[in-house]
């Protein structure tokens, strides 16, 4: 009877230590700050370097690269993740294995990902999460916007309810990081394009944000690239394929409801209509969209408590890498073929595609899970709402999800312009495109934009009032010299270059005003002028 014991006893010892040695393969500088203080606090950068620093410390599956040194100095970390461990490009491609990229806190108050990010590559290098290095390369930039999330304040975040009691800012030095994803101006997305969406090439980025308030019934509400001027397909699989199935997955197996992105107007209780945000690719995900790659938007709920919504940040981000960890060669193939399909079609030119557009419900309506409204009359006799404590389901509603060209353009086979506007030419090389320099005088066949007109937006976006260039086509002949610069149709980047170098695109190099000073001069002294960018038609 005593050996028997004993050997209970042996095997309770054992069984004990074996759960101590899973628990402590968890080191204290391994945990985040919102979680040491109970949800009261978020990490600031040197805290979420501190962590990184241990996880690094401890794996040899992290290799660690610089995004960017900021304005404030802070030399904000690329982590890759993989298995077998990589430290180049060049080696995650000799893999096969597709690159996922995700990133946090672009809007430094919107804390969430950033913590749930810590917490995901920690559950992967030494918790339960393993498996998901076995099919893929991971790469993470926990806190895209160092600057701002440091400048900590007690109302940053009004719609989060101090929840944590402080919270960084949305902007960086003046600057919306996720409207600069055209006109490039801040040296965080230059870096963006130039260390990640260039060097690493991922198959689908993810950015984690926090929604600014809409009362919706949600944990967390997403959102693909909107293709609008770009290949259809990488959306459409994102939207249609993709993200359904990671909804049904997060519902069954943590009972969470996650849903579309949008806000509605709760002044028309019950709301009929969900609508999205902008489809412009001023926004990082929508970039991805014009590049022939998947990207997600998440947005946790603002007025979940700070624990709940790192956890559905969390979720989201573990659920979407389960996907992609079985479906990446599914994925990387769909990419490819729209670069091979863009590259093709923009090489034979002179067809249309949308340069505006305007948002369109989807076919099928949605059942909205929303907060309920309780309208009363007010002493003057108008009508006003309070929000009540109940969640319902508000069905048949449309949901403006999608975008349709209300203008279209001609695609060239090439763009050409005069060597006077080389800071154009970098602006197109900040994005990856190439920009070649004609060796020799060369006369081109095409159409130029003839500009009567630049209309001025009155409000200020990203410190600028951008621009609506009003005006025709004219076709006929140009003379360029040598040095100019020429920009072949030929590649995957087509739908990028059409959309930055068209006079009226909605979200182009015009728009943010890159051509005001030589038009408004020129317009000084004549009734109209050319559009520098010369189309090649034939």
């Amino acid at each position: 009877m005593k050996n028997m014991f004993t050997i209970l006893l042996v095997s309770l010892f054992a069984q004990l230590s074996q759960g101590a040695e899973n628990v402590s393969s968890f080191t204290a500088q391994m945990i985040t700050q919102a979680e040491l203080s109970n949800y009261e606090r978020t990490s600031t950068f040197a805290e979420v370097v501190s962590v990184l620093d241990a996880l690094q410390r401890n794996s040899q599956l992290i290799h660690r690269e610089t995004l960017l040194i900021t304005e404030d100095g802070k030399d904000v970390p690329i982590l890759v993740l993989a298995n077998p461990a990589i430290s180049s490009p060049e080696q995650a491609k000799a893999s096969g294995k597709p690159i996922i990229y995700i990133q946090a806190n672009i809007h430094g108050g919107e804390v969430e990902g950033k913590e749930a990010s810590l917490i995901v590559m920690r559950d992967i290098l030494f918790g339960d999460k393993k498996h998901l290095l076995d099919t893929q390369i991971l790469v993470f930039v926990p806190v895209y916007n160092a600057d701002g999330n440091d400048n900590m304040t007690e109302n940053s975040r009004p719609s989060q309810e101090m929840s944590p009691l402080l919270a960084g800012q949305r902007q960086a030095h003046g600057y919306d990081l996720n409207r600069d994803g055209m006109a490039v101006e801040t040296p965080e997305t230059r870096a963006l394009y130039a260390n990640i969406i260039q060097r690493w090439d991922p198959d689908l980025l993810v950015d984690l944000h926090t929604t600014n308030g809409t009362w919706h019934g949600y944990s967390l509400t997403y959102a693909p690239s909107y293709h609008t001027a770009g290949d259809t397909e990488p959306s459409d699989y994102t939207a249609q394929i993709m993200l359904p199935a990671i909804q049904s997955s997060v519902k069954e197996k943590f009972n969470l409801e996650f849903s579309w992105y949008g806000g509605f107007d709760y002044h028309d209780w019950p709301p009929t209509e969900l609508r999205t945000y902008n489809h412009a690719p001023r926004y990082l995900t929508n970039n991805m969209g014009l590049r022939n790659r998947m990207a997600i938007l998440s947005e946790t709920f603002a007025h979940d408590r700070f624990y709940k919504r790192v956890h559905a940040a969390n979720v989201f981000v573990e659920e979407i890498l389960e996907y992609t960890s079985v479906h990446g060669g599914e994925i990387q193939r769909i990419n490819r073929e729209a670069d091979a399909r863009v590259a093709a079609k923009a090489a034979s030119g002179s067809y249309q595609n949308g340069i505006q557009f305007e948002m369109v419900p989807l076919e099928e309506t949605l059942n909205l899970l929303s907060y309920k409204y309780i309208p009363f009359t007010k002493e003057d006799g108008t009508t006003d709402f309070v929000r009540s404590s109940e969640i319902v389901e508000i069905q048949g509603v449309l949901n403006f999800n999608a975008f349709a060209a209300t203008m279209s353009a001609t695609v060239p086979k090439a763009y050409v312009f005069s060597s006077d506007f080389s800071h154009i030419a970098d602006k197109l090389r900040q994005h990856g495109i190439q920009v070649d320099t004609l060796q020799a005088s060369a006369i081109f066949t095409g159409e130029v934009f003839n500009v009567t007109d630049v209309e001025h937006q009155s409000f200020v976006q990203n410190n600028h009032n951008n621009s609506r260039l009003q005006g025709s086509f004219v076709s006929g002949n140009r003379n360029f010299s040598a040095g100019d610069y020429y920009v072949p149709m030929d590649n995957r980047l087509a739908n990028l270059i059409f959309y930055l170098l068209e006079a009226q695109a909605d979200d182009g190099l015009a728009y943010w005003n890159f051509f005001d000073h030589y038009l408004l001069q020129e317009l000084a002294s004549a009734e109209s002028a050319d559009y520098p960018v010369f189309k090649v038609l034939q």
